[in-house]
Formats: structure tokens, sequence, C-alpha cells
């Protein structure tokens, strides 16, 4: 046995003097102690610490500490070097073998096998406070595993020129530079590599290095968490990145890069970001969280997505841009604050099975010259529109599925070209479809249905071609087209169940013809000869008064002509065009670079029930939409019962909720004076509670939300005073006033229309005396008192045609003036 130990007899003082001595593959064994030395065995030989690791310290203030070209192995020493020029260990041309043991270097490099070395480190701790942790430059192959690099002062391990190199379970925490640097042709394979703190990108492979690593963990990158660059192939399977300052993987890639089960987390930029004409392939990869763009694919760069899923991102789920070539397969995006899928700038993408639920803004959408191929695609609860494609874009979409979107359903924009097959649009706040001006549609054998506005509403001169489609349920009509075009063509159509007649507009007038003419225009028996005749009369009014919109100049939105049309409220139509007007005046101010005039968005309604508060919060929210104030515009109406709990602590989570389902919107408080009392079963306390909460999110979120509190005057005067912050919050007070004895008749004349009756002139004046003599008390309902006796008196003309014999068609549509004496008398229906 070969011993050095200083101070023991029989034993070599010195390491250099046994080594020295030593025979071909001799074991020596240190005592514990301090050495100073410079080791360059000629011959194998394997050095041990003979008391275990941290027991013996070999240091050098000059060269190497082990510098060898012999098979070499070292174990449980402790290796120091001062020297800045000299890394602490160098393998030049034959396996050196490290186990168990701590490097510490203050040169370029702790630790470097070159020329035709082969490294081999285990369960070492390796430090250089001034370089790299371990580089290699060799291609005989080496490998490290079990080691840790804490606080390099550039990057962590190194593998450069044609480096070769296997890692296994190794750590770099708080490296000045890279964890892992690829560069030349140098070549990693590695597995459960966890990246710590790295200043540089945890990964970063250039040139035409590879690699190929599973299990790879880059966390808390102070930049990018992983950078590839190669010209040659990069391999990453069951990889993390978790909140890295910048983009999670910026792929730069000329090579083939393959990602397979890798996540993305809570990055401060993009998720992953594929750019300089990249290929790759994605599969069963997941970006959750970040503060950018989940995927972005940009610079002509053609990437495979399979099973992607974006979730939580602040911007768009997936992007495609400058000319990128993207497909994905079973695409799944979720919360996206942005859209989910944004093609634009010349960029082609194909899209197959794709879910899209709860986003900020549009679904997909298709700008800027972008073109787009999407099948299978289900897009949930939107905050804007569905699909959007517009300004020179060009996208197709089979068999998707829009439900409950926050704008439409489908909107095509500016020069925007769509095509639609075997598509849905449902429960969506504005169109079905809308098809702007300039823009182009093919629509064949889709649905619209339920939605607060038009089914299909056309507004473009170009083509148009709608084959087979069925409108149903939509709050607007089922077709609606508002301008002069010869250009639209509808084959198969059918439209039940809308709350407007069909308007064919203008080009119907133009050409003489109506939908009674032209009955495939309207999808021939199925629409019923009733319904045929009223879409006559809905379309002649529409296009005069969308003519006499267009030679005033002042064409006015859909919204605003919905506003127009009600029922008296003249003051309440002033006061809501005034502010539409304000609003209108501060965003151009703003798109001038000038500031925004001071200005309060939430009003107090204030009146009785049945004036329209509900109707108008609701249009004022579109139109404001429509200016871009509001991202959506939707309305989500709550009482005292929707905000107050009765336990402690319960109504602010409520109040909350509630306010965040109308962010983008309007949130309508009725009956909001109630807040202030101890109605509902809970005590004031509770109700303070809930107009505090709301206080501050209005102050906290004052541009994402317009707040309107309805309820009576005197009740609401009362309200505002009960909390300082209200009268500051809510400057502005719209009062709607008890409708007329006239326009109580005007409300029942529309009823009458609605419902296929018609309102006998002695009717109507009886109508008239037995609403001015009708008490304005707390009792009295306004439009709903109206629609009411409406019902009342559709009963008492059933009751009274029932006993008779002969009844004609026109009996069964009139209402008479007994039908209003029968209600004054109280006679049963």
């Amino acid at each position: 046995m070969i011993i050095v130990s200083p101070d023991a007899p029989g034993c070599h003082s010195s390491i250099a003097e046994a080594l020295d001595s030593a025979p071909e593959g001799a074991t020596v064994h240190i005592a514990p102690g301090r050495y100073v030395a410079n080791l360059a065995p000629r011959r194998p030989v394997t050095i041990v610490a003979e008391d275990g690791p941290d027991t013996v310290e070999i240091s050098s203030v000059r060269g190497p500490v082990i510098s060898c070209d012999v098979a070499t192995e070292l174990s449980g020493l402790t290796l120091r070097c001062t020297d800045p020029e000299a890394p602490v260990a160098v393998a030049g041309s034959d396996r050196l073998t490290i186990t168990e043991c701590r490097l510490e270097a203050t040169a370029w490099a702790a630790v470097h096998g070159h020329g035709r070395s082969s490294l081999t480190m285990r369960d070492c701790s390796v430090r250089s406070s001034e370089g790299a942790g371990v580089v290699v430059t060799s291609s005989a192959g080496s490998s490290l595993e079990g080691c840790t690099f804490p606080e390099p002062g550039t990057s962590g391990i190194v593998a450069a020129e044609h480096g070769v190199l296997t890692l296994r379970s190794c750590t770099v925490e708080q490296a000045a530079g890279n964890g892992l640097c690829l560069n030349g042709s140098g070549h990693i394979d590695g597995e459960n590599i966890t990246i710590i703190g790295a200043q540089k990108p945890a990964l970063a492979v250039e040139e035409q290095a590879s690699a190929t690593l599973s299990g790879f963990t880059a966390r808390d990158s102070r930049g990018v968490g992983c950078y590839l660059a190669t010209g040659s192939a990069v391999e990453l399977t069951d990889c993390s990145v978790e909140r890295s300052g910048a983009d999670g993987l910026l792929i730069a890639s000329t090579g083939p890069s393959t990602l397979e089960r890798c996540t993305v987390e809570h990055t401060n930029h993009h998720g992953i970001r594929l750019t300089g004409g990249c290929a790759g392939i994605l599969r069963d990869c997941t970006i959750t969280g970040v503060r950018g763009t989940g995927v972005l694919v940009e610079a002509e760069s053609s990437t495979e997505f399979e099973r992607l899923t974006v979730t939580e991102c602040q911007g768009t789920g997936l992007s495609a841009t400058s000319g990128a070539t993207p497909s994905a397969r079973r695409l799944r995006i979720t919360g996206s604050t942005g859209a989910a899928v944004e093609i634009t700038k010349g960029a082609k993408a194909r899209l197959d099975n794709v879910e899209i639920e709860r986003t900020g803004d549009v679904g997909v959408l298709v700008a800027d010259d972008g073109a787009a191929t999407v099948n299978g695609c289900s897009v949930l609860e939107p905050n804007g529109s569905g699909v959007a494609v517009l300004r020179a874009a060009n996208a197709t979409f089979t068999d998707c599925d829009v439900h409950r979107a926050g704008g439409d359903g489908v909107h095509a924009g500016e020069r925007g070209g769509i095509v639609l097959n075997r598509c849905r649009a449902r429960s969506g706040r504005a169109c079905g479809v809308r098809v702007e001006p300039s823009a182009r549609a093919e629509v064949s054998e889709s649905e619209f249905a339920e939605n607060e506005a038009d089914g299909i509403s056309v507004r473009s001169t170009e083509t148009v071609v709608l084959r087979d489609c069925t409108a149903t349920d939509n709050r607007g009509a089922g077709l609606r087209r508002t301008v002069a075009s010869e250009a639209l063509t509808v084959e198969g159509f059918t439209s039940t169940g809308n709350g407007f007649p069909d308007a064919y507009g203008l080009a119907n007038e133009n050409s003489g013809s109506s939908p009674r003419d032209n009955p495939a225009e309207v999808g021939g028996p199925e629409s019923g000869t009733a319904e045929a005749g009223a879409a006559e009369t809905g379309a002649a009014e529409t296009g005069a008064a969308e003519a006499g919109a267009a030679e005033a100049g002042t064409e006015q939105s859909r919204p605003m002509r919905e506003l127009t049309s009600l029922v008296g409220l003249e003051g309440v139509k002033h006061d809501v065009t005034t502010l539409v007007n304000l609003n209108k005046m501060a965003k151009r101010r703003q798109e001038a670079g000038l500031s925004a005039p001071p200005m309060s968005r939430h009003l107090v309604f204030a009146g009785a029930p049945g004036t329209g508060k509900t109707t108008v919060a609701r249009l004022y929210g579109a139109v404001l939409a429509e200016l871009g104030v509001l991202a959506s515009g939707h309305l989500v109406e709550v009482s005292r019962a929707d905000l107050v709990a009765d336990i402690v602590g319960g109504t602010a989570i409520k109040a909350t909720e509630e306010f965040n389902k109308a962010l983008g919107g309007v949130l309508f408080v009725d009956e909001a004076y109630t807040l202030s009392s101890s109605s509902g079963g809970s005590g004031p306390d509770f109700g303070k509670e809930a107009v505090d909460t709301l206080v501050k999110l209005m102050e906290d979120h004052r541009d994402e939300v317009v707040v309107i509190a309805a309820g009576y005057s005197a009740e609401m005067r009362e309200f505002m005073a009960t909390n300082p912050g209200l009268e500051s919050r809510f400057s502005r007070t719209i009062e709607f006033t008890n409708y007329t004895a006239e326009e109580l008749v005007t409300i029942v004349r529309q009823q009458c229309a609605e419902h296929d009756y018609q309102l006998d002139e002695s009717a109507a004046e009886a109508l008239q005396d037995y609403f001015e003599a009708m008490p304005k008390d707390g009792t009295f309902g306004n439009g709903r008192t109206a629609r009411k006796t409406f019902e009342r008196m559709v009963d008492h003309q059933a009751s009274r045609l029932s006993v008779s014999p002969d009844t004609s068609t026109a009996d069964l549509t009139r209402l008479l003036a007994e039908d209003v004496e029968a209600i004054r008398e109280g006679v049963p229906g």
C-alpha cells in the first residue's frame, strides 16, 4: 500500500514522490491534511483520501492541481487552484475519473477535458468563481453524474468544438452565464438536469451543436429560459421551464427541434417563441400562466404542434405572424387575456381539432394578409367575437362551433374573406355572423341561433353567398342586409323564431321585388306567409331609415338605432347621446395625443320600474363596446341577493365574483338602495360591505367596466349619501320619467304588431282614457303595465269570441274598445 503522510514514518512525504514510485495501476492513499502540489501522473494510478471526503485538500497557486495524459482516478479529494489562468483539473489524452471530490478554481474553467481525453465525474461539487464549471472539447465521450455547480462565474457546463458529454442528475445554481452551453459541434445527452437562477439562458445550443435532453428543468432564469439556435437536431423530452425573466423557450434553429411533453410556466414574456425560419415539432406540450403570448411563431418559421395546451396567458394563446406557416392538431387554449389564436402579417396556418375557452378577446383572429384553414374548432365564451377575419385576410372554417361569444359569433371585417362550412354560432351577445363593408363570405350548411342581435347581418356589397343555412331564435332578424347590392346569393335559407322579420333592405327596394316575390331568398314555404308579409314591412322601414341616415351623413350604429327607436324616454335618449358623444370625443382626443376630458362613465338610473332602465343599460354598453371603450359591452344584472351574503366575509367574495363577470361590460345593480337597508334577510353591515367592495373595485378597474346603479329617485338620492365614495364615482344621474298615456298606447300597439293583432281605433281611444285615469303610484309598472294590459285584452277577446258562432280571420286579429272596458270593469278574461 502506498501512503502519503508527511508526519508518519515509512510513508511518502509528498504526493508527487508517491506518484513517481507508484507502479502502473497502483492506489495512492493520502492521509488527512493540506498539500500543495501540481500532479502529472506518468502511469495509470488511483489517488484517494484515506479517511474519505473533506479530509484531504490539495492546492496550487500556479498551474493545475492535476494534469494527466494517462488514465487517472481521484476520489474523496478537495482540489483548489487559485491561478487565474489555469483550471484545477485538466484531462488531455486519456481518461480522468473524479469521484466525490470538491473542486474550486478562479480561472476560465474549473475542469477542462480536451484532445483525446475522456472525463468522468461522479457526485462532485465544482466551484468556479470566475469561469465555467466543466468545459469539454474532446469527442472521446465524457460524463458527469450527480454533480453540482454552485454559482459559476460564467456557464455551468460547456460542450464546445467537438465535445461529447453525457449528463445525469446534475444541478447548476446561479450561473453568471448559461447553465448548459453548447456551441461548435458539441453534443450533450442528458437526464434529470436542473438549472436554477441562470443569468443567461439556462440552456443555450448554438452553431452546429446538438442536444438530447430528458427531464431537464430550468427555473428562475434571469432572461430567456432556453435558447436553441443551431443547425443540428435538438430533442427535449419531459422538460420544464419555470419563471424565466423573458421567453421560456426561444427557438431559432434551422435544424430539426423536437419538444415532447415539455411545460413552460409563469414566464415574464412569451412561453415559446419560434423565429428565424426554424422548423420543429412540439408534442404534448403545455404553456401556463405566461405574461406574454403562449406560443409565438414568426419570421417564416414552420412548426408542427400536436396536442398543445395553452392556459391562462396574459397575451395571445397562439400567434403566427411574419410569414410563419405553423400547423396544429388538438390545440387547446383556455383563459388567454388576448386572442386565443392570431394569424397575421402573411402567416398561413392549418388548425385541426381546436378547443378555445374563456379568451379575453377574439377566439380566432385572422388579419393583415394572414390565411388559415381551421377544421373542428370549438370556441366557448370568448370576450370578443368567436372568429374574426379582416384586413385582406382569408380563412376557411369547417365543423366549427362558437358558443356565448361576447361579440359576434363570426365577424368578417374590412376586406376579409371567410368560408364557413357546417359551422354554428350560438347564444352570442351580438350577431351570429356579421359581414362588414368590403368583406366577402361564403357560408354553407351553417346554423346561427339564440344570438342577441341578427343571426346573419350583411353590410357588404362584395360577394356573399349563403347556402342551406338556418337562423333560429335570434333577438334580431334571421337575415338582415343593410346596403344595396346585387352580390348577395341566398339558397335554401330557413329563418324561424327570430325577434325581427328578415330584412333585405335597399337591395329589395331597388330591384322592385320583395321577399314574397323571391321565396327562395327567405326560405320558401318554411317562412310562412305572415312572417313573409312582416318581412316586407321590416325591409321597407329598415331601408328608409338607413337611407335617411346615409343622406344626412349620420349613420347610427345598431344599438344607437335601437335606443332611438324606443318609445318615449326623450330626456334619457338625449342624456345617453350626450354621454356617447363625450366618449367619442375622448377617444379622438387620445388618438390625437391630447389628454382625455375628465369624465366618469358610471351612472345612476333613477325612476319607477318598467321605464326601460335595463334596456338602456344594455344598449349603452353595446355602444361603448363599438367605440372601443369597453372590451365587450355585455350586461350583468344583479340585485342585493346576488351581492350580499349572510355570513361574515362572504359578501366581499360574492360582490367581487359578480363584479368580475362584468369586466369589459356593464354591471347593472337593480334596486341598489336596498344595499343600505337590512332588506333581504341580512344585516345592514353586510350591505355596507357590498357597497365598500364595489367602490374599491370601481376604482381599481375604472377603465374596464361601467357600473349603473338603478332604483326609485328618492331612494337613490338617499343611497348616494350613505357612502362618501359613491357620489364621486357616480357623477351623473339620468332620470327615467313615467310613460305618458299616449306612449303606453304606443307600447300596446307594438305588442299587437309583434303578435299579429290589430288595435281598433275605438280601442286606442279607450286605452288612452284608461291609462290617463290609472294612478301612478308605487304599483305602477309603466312598460310592464302596458304589456300586462295587452295580455288581459287578448284574454278577454278570446273569451268574447269563444261564444260567437261566426268568427272571421279579421275578428281573430282585432282588439276592440269593449276589451278595454272589460279590464276597466274587472270582468274576468
